[in-house]
């Protein structure tokens, strides 16, 4: 509105009930409508808008950013190099050494120790030490590598994202995300170093049992040993 060169501009985000009964009262009061100045309004409405949304979608970038750092340095700090995978060559080399005493009983009466002690010791000591739970690890292994994965494709995606804002990249980002690789390349190693071991225990204590039945007992071992783990990458 304008009258006596004095411009009032009248704004209601609501339903512009307050609005229209303002301008009503200055229509009636002698004020005209000024149209540029009605443009001149809108176009600082629409500018305030975009920068208020421009503003909310840089700071959602900025706490992804964080969230994904956070996370990503949280996974590093409790990285246990295949722990797990380590402690199930440790129990497999002590359930083969078992085996080997075992194996010195020989056939025992009626094939008894071949069959239902080192026999066993092959299949359900030692084999399911590498099979079950070995098998296992190395699969929870798997997963944390390809959860820690998506993690630095997280945290990677985030810092693009800010520098398509004009924003700096955060502080730290980078050394957790060269943590992050160093530690996948360390897990791998050892998860592989320690399923080489395994599978060699594994053969091993089948090829004990094997080789141990003589005489009427021959024949009598465990036969051929499952096939080992696989390889991660």
């Amino acid at each position: 509105m304008q009258k006596n060169d004095v411009i009032v501009v009248v704004r209601d985000t609501n339903g512009q009930i307050f609005g229209q009964s303002v301008c009503s009262t200055l229509l009636q009061g002698g004020w005209t409508e000024d149209a540029q100045a009605e443009r001149t309004a809108q176009q600082q409405d629409q500018t305030t808008v975009r920068a208020s949304a421009q503003a909310s979608a840089q700071a959602a970038d900025q706490q992804t950013a964080q969230d994904a750092l956070t996370t990503l340095q949280d996974s590093n700090s409790s990285f246990t190099n295949a722990k797990s995978v380590r402690g199930d060559v440790t129990t497999a080399d002590k359930d083969l050494a078992q085996e080997r005493r075992d194996a010195k009983g020989g056939n025992g009466d009626d094939c008894y120790n071949v069959e239902n002690v080192v026999g066993y010791d092959a299949e359900n000591v030692v084999g399911y030490d590498v099979t079950i739970t070995a098998s296992y690890d190395v699969d929870q292994e798997k997963q944390g590598i390809t959860g820690l994965r998506s993690q630095i494709t997280a945290l990677k995606n985030a810092q693009t994202a800010l520098t398509a804002d004009g924003l700096p990249k955060l502080p730290g980002a980078n050394a957790a995300i060269t943590t992050a690789e160093a530690h996948i390349t360390t897990a791998i190693t050892t998860t592989n170093k320690a399923i080489d071991h395994l599978n060699a225990d594994m053969q091993t204590a089948y090829s004990i049992a094997n080789a141990l039945g003589t005489g009427d007992c021959a024949n009598t071992g465990p036969g051929k040993a499952p096939a080992g783990l696989s390889h991660i990458s």
